[in-house]
């Protein structure tokens, strides 16, 4: 089993404070150990069916603000 299936979809789906997404997105942060932590946006209003294809991950240590890309 794969550290991330053995997670609920309610642990998938919680914001973390530290990741801010743009209007209209949630972020939401999946923490492992030894291996970097996953970030995924998703639509604020998907639905479960939507969540299955309407979303991005990316390793969280390679986010950087936005006033920091700019």
């Amino acid at each position: 089993m794969s550290a991330a299936s053995d997670r609920s979809p309610e642990d998938v789906r919680t914001p973390d404070p530290r990741f801010s997404a743009p209007s209209g997105l949630r972020a939401a942060v999946v923490r492992h150990d030894g291996e970097p932590d996953r970030c995924t946006l998703y639509p604020e209003d998907a639905d479960d069916v939507d969540l299955v294809t309407t979303w991005l991950s990316v390793d969280a240590d390679c986010l950087v603000g936005l006033d920091d890309a700019r």
